[in-house]
This record gives structure tokens, sequence and C-alpha cells, in this order.
């Protein structure tokens, strides 16, 4: 029952309808008849892109993670190994704020927790691997004396998660907390 539309183009719409409705209502009391209700077109054009609301979850929880993708790699060409890591600490608590920001929903009263979960955990994996990597270079090139560099990475990571969810700090505190425990666990 394709339509008139690009394929990818009207799948993108009804990624962004249901985004909207789950932000404004929660995802529970986000139904497939308000997502199509909202794009003004027939129930089996939906089933045509998706095949559940969770299909649609997943959509948008890969769309939240692209723009993480994105903005943790954001000038990562530094020159030195250390500019390298504080800009991947930058990026890293940049990308979990915006991450947090886009799962709080609409003056944070509504339940997105099924989107939550599933977006929060794919990008922390993804932190984790590339704080890893960082962390192994730095020992490579004698920078770092970090043992267990996946360890490190995944406590450091779950730490900005955390921190950024409760409010418990400042961007800037946040980064300087993490680099601050990267050089003291980095030191012989």
């Amino acid at each position: 029952m394709p339509d008139s539309k690009d394929s990818e183009v009207r799948r993108n719409e009804f990624v962004d309808a249901a985004e909207k409705l789950f932000q404004e209502n929660g995802i529970v009391d986000t139904t497939i008849s308000s997502i199509v209700k909202e794009m003004d077109v027939a129930k089996g054009l939906f089933y045509y892109y998706f095949k559940s609301k969770d299909d649609v979850i997943d959509a948008i929880s890969e769309k939240y993670n692209e723009v993480f993708r994105e903005m943790l790699n954001v000038a990562m060409d530094q020159d030195t190994y250390e500019s390298r890591l504080k800009q991947y600490v930058h990026n890293s608590v940049l990308s979990f704020r915006e991450l947090n920001n886009k799962l709080q929903g609409k003056n944070g009263e509504v339940d997105l927790t099924a989107l939550s979960s599933r977006s929060i955990d794919d990008a922390k994996q993804e932190a984790i691997r590339a704080l890893q990597e960082l962390l192994e270079e730095g020992n490579t090139i004698g920078e770092l004396t970090i043992t267990h560099a996946r360890y490190y990475a995944n406590i450091l990571v779950s730490g900005i998660v955390e921190l950024i969810s409760e409010n418990e700090a400042t961007d800037d505190e946040i980064e300087f907390i993490v680099y601050d425990l990267i050089e003291r666990a980095g030191k012989d």
C-alpha cells in the first residue's frame, strides 16, 4: 500500500509524528490510531512501514542515537591526544545532555520510559566503546597507564549519564570531574 511520497520521506514523517505525540502524551497514551490521525493517512499505511508501535519507538531511538553519534564525533580531529580526550569528554557531556533533553517529554510530565531506556542504553554503549578506544590509545602512546580501559570507560560514562539525568551538576562540573578522574587514574 505504498503512497506517492518517497518511502523514506513518508517513514520519517511517521517517526516525526509519533515522536511529537509521544512527547505530548507519553508512549502509553499514544496509539497507532492517533499517529495516523495526526498524519491524516489510512491506518494501513502505518503498517506498510512499521509492524507495531514498538517499531516506531525503535526508529525514534535510532534517530536520537544517530544525532548522538554525530555530536560525539564533532571536532575529534585534534592534533594532540590530550586535546582529543578533552574534546571527547566535552562532546560526551553535551551529547548526553541533548539526548536527556529530548527524552523529557512535554514539561517532563509524560512517560517516555520505553524510548528513554532504549536510547540511553544504545548511546551509553557507543560512548563506552569510544572512550575505551581513547583510553587504550593513551596507554599505547604512553600518555596513560590505565588497566581495564573498558571498566573505566563504563564507570565514567555511567557517571556522566547519572549526573545529567539527575541534574546533579553543571556540564562544566561534569567535564572537570571526568577529565580529572582520567588524569588521576592514568598516572603511574
